[in-house]
């Protein structure tokens, strides 16, 4: 059975495609290696995307990873054939873009050591479904990985009852802009017209819209008023996981089966119930949960689930925290405060906030352990005291190994096996790496190697982007950014839209230029 209206529908209005870093085998390996299943060597692993849209997921990936193998599946031949025109461009031999319908899928293939099927599980028929299940089952490498998202309950039980006034008021609307405008139309009717005396209905109404209004045409057209949405309590997939032999392995995003948002009266309740499984179920509960990003890998494999300092010792890391303070005091035990995203975290110990002022200037390049461990000791002016003081030494280690294993059970420090290459340096002659110049060039947005989605909207940075070839120099960036800009190519980067003289417009656009390369180094589009 295949589900061609869908494939119809996708053609006609493509699903928004880029990257999702938390898809990628660096992540999931690193996971994986965490709870102590040993999976295949990165460098040559195979890779399986389930509903890959165009590849923009998967086509960094390939780029990084030139000796592993990659292999994406869709049924969408619009997106399918946008993605291998630019496979073709950028001459990648180790991704495969099939056209194809799942249901034909999985006969003669080699097994793979990763399975990504994000946002196609809650949205296909029952035998689809099914079927996805025999893939991962049959097709997974003996260590492999499955990832898999899927919507869920209690979370969505809310939402579904705005998805079914929306599809009943449009079902007659075919044009994808009008029904959006309809849906979203009707879901305000009702929530201006609920009586006062049920408010709680009136909130949840309010709320549904306004994250509607927020997402793009074609993600409310294809999720939220598509034919097919089944969202799953947890314990209802991770049954159905355990009757194909798979078993939990974790959330992609580990800090979201972390307690830090509950009580602490909450946390101890919840760890009485002794079963991991049980208490991912109720935390869900609790949280009102509508979305999940499950790893699973076979139930022969045994897992250690106990996550200690020592293990971030192999890893590389990279963090989202910023100091508060522009000159933080490294070297005395004063305290100092990191934030990011509404959490503060609050420092004393020099080593620590030394490791995390390092990541900060680093980022969002990950920096191997022991690196960073010889940085900090420096930075925090204890190196000498630990070049002659062994315990102290170890303090210190066990100080910073403590640190980033607290950070990433708090999601604000992400440790990593392998990260793609990329510099923070644009040098004398910058190179754009080819899949961003292809995006920049083609004005579409672009999916950096650690597969955030960027889109290059202001002029002169696009500009300054499509200089770094590689060939020419910063001089020559400015030299011939001054001259377009003095053309009137760029008016918005005059003041009154009036030309200064020679001198005056070439240090703008010198300044200018430092300010793009600097922030186009930091999206990891660069390479050396």
């Amino acid at each position: 059975m295949s589900d061609v209206r869908s494939a119809t529908e996708y053609d006609e209005l493509p699903y928004p495609c880029g990257g999702h870093e938390q898809t990628h085998p660096a992540h999931l390996a690193t996971l994986a290696t965490l709870f102590g299943l040993r999976t295949a060597p990165l460098q040559t692993c195979r890779v399986l995307e389930l509903g890959c849209g165009d590849g923009s997921n998967l086509i960094p990936m390939a780029l990084s990873m030139p000796q592993a193998t990659f292999v994406g599946v869709d049924l969408s031949r619009r997106q399918i054939e946008m993605g291998q025109a630019e496979v073709q461009q950028l001459g990648l031999s180790n991704l495969s873009l099939r056209h194809q319908d799942l249901m034909q899928f999985g006969e003669g293939e080699q097994p793979f050591d990763f399975i990504i099927a994000h946002g196609i599980y809650s949205w296909v028929p029952t035998p689809v479904r099914s079927k996805i299940w025999e893939i991962c089952s049959k097709l997974l490498s003996q260590c492999g990985v499955v990832y898999m998202s899927y919507n869920t309950y209690p979370g969505w039980h809310q939402r579904m009852m705005v998805r079914d006034m929306m599809r009943f008021h449009t079902q007659n609307i075919h044009d994808p802009q009008r029904r959006k405008a309809q849906a979203l139309a009707m879901v305000n009717f009702v929530a201006q017209s609920t009586p006062p005396q049920l408010p709680l209905h009136r909130k949840a109404l309010e709320t549904e819209l306004a994250r509607l209004s927020e997402l793009p045409l074609n993600y409310v057209f294809h999720d939220d008023l598509g034919a097919i949405n089944q969202p799953f309590y947890f314990h209802e997939f991770i049954t159905a996981a355990g009757e194909h032999g798979l078993q939990f392995l974790s959330e992609s995003r580990f800090h979201a089966m972390q307690d830090t948002r509950l009580s602490p009266e909450t946390r101890n309740a919840l760890r009485q119930a002794g079963d991991l499984l049980v208490m991912e179920q109720y935390r869900d509960y609790i949280t009102c949960n509508a979305f999940r990003q499950t790893l699973l890998c076979h139930s022969n494999q045994p897992l250690d689930r106990r996550l200690r300092p020592e293990q971030m010792e192999s890893l590389c890391f990279s963090s989202t925290l910023r100091c508060k303070s522009a000159q933080p005091d490294l070297t005395h035990p004063t305290e100092e405060a990191f934030h990011y995203d509404g959490m503060t975290l609050k420092l004393s110990i020099p080593v620590a906030k030394a490791a995390l002022v390092i990541l900060q200037e680093h980022a969002p390049k990950a920096v191997p352990f022991e690196t960073l461990f010889q940085l900090s000791l420096v930075r925090s002016q204890t190196v000498q005291v630990a070049e002659f003081d062994l315990r102290f030494r170890m303090n210190q280690r066990q100080e910073l190994a403590e640190l980033l294993l607290a950070g990433f059970g708090a999601g604000v420090i992400r440790p990593v096996l392998f990260q793609a290459d990329f510099t923070l340096h644009p040098g004398e002659k910058p190179k754009l790496g080819p899949l961003a110049r292809l995006r920049i060039a083609a004005n579409k947005e672009v999916t950096t190697p650690l597969l955030d989605n960027i889109r290059f909207e202001e002029p002169f940075g696009r500009a300054v982007a499509l200089c770094c070839d590689g060939q020419t120099t910063q001089t020559e960036i400015i030299e011939q950014l001054t001259q377009r800009v003095a053309s009137g190519e760029f008016p918005s980067e005059l003041t009154d839209g009036k030309v200064p003289s020679r001198e005056a417009l070439h240090q703008l656009v010198r300044e200018r230029v430092t300010e793009c390369l600097d922030r186009i180094a930091r999206y990891a589009v660069l390479i050396e």
